[in-house]
């Protein structure tokens, strides 16, 4: 074999070593950014989802809501694909109820398996920091705000005599419009 086609070869097999040192592994863990993170603060649910007020991400990815279980992330209740960058207000709609009082963990996903499709367990698996800590924030959910109840104390407008009061005023400015337009003619 000559020289020139074994270093092709050589070089062949490290090229293959290298992609797939660079390809995400299932089971594999948790890949670092240092760049990811997570933003939300306590809030009510609405319409059957929490609002992420932020997230930044490294790569196209998850953010997910877990459910508390033991003061960690335990059940996956909701998720929703985030791209690369700063996405804000990300909504997450919830697969159940949640009380109020309930704590829930805002964490990013990697998107490593079928792109699009949320995999996890599986190669879809939690983003840790440069740090190593799984990229999350915990949020408690809150009560809904109420409206302030209608005052009842108001003076009694409209009604059935509105039309009545809105006839005689017509009446009164045709009237007066009359007595105008013949003082115009007579000077």
């Amino acid at each position: 074999m000559s020289r020139q086609l074994r270093s092709i070869g050589i070089l062949a097999v490290i090229m293959v070593i290298m992609i797939f040192a660079l390809v995400p592994v299932a089971g594999a863990a948790p890949a670092r950014q240092a760049t990811d993170k997570v933003v939300a603060s306590d809030q009510p649910v609405v319409g059957g989802a929490i609002t992420v007020a932020n997230v930044t991400a490294a790569a196209d990815g998850w953010i997910v809501a877990h459910l508390d279980e033991g003061g960690k992330p335990g059940k996956v209740l909701g998720q929703t694909l985030v791209k690369a960058g700063t996405n804000a207000n990300v909504q997450i709609k919830l697969s159940q109820a949640v009380d109020v009082g309930a704590k829930l963990w805002p964490m990013l996903h990697l998107d490593a398996g079928t792109a699009g499709t949320y995999e996890f367990p599986g190669p879809d698996v939690p983003i840790k920091d440069a740090a190593g800590n799984i990229v999350m924030v915990q949020i408690s959910v809150t009560a809904a705000p109420t409206a302030p109840a209608a005052p009842t104390n108001l003076p009694k407008t409209g009604g059935a005599d509105a039309p009545l009061g809105l006839l005689l005023a017509g009446l009164v400015l045709l009237g007066a419009g009359t007595l105008l337009a013949r003082r115009t003619r007579r000077a």
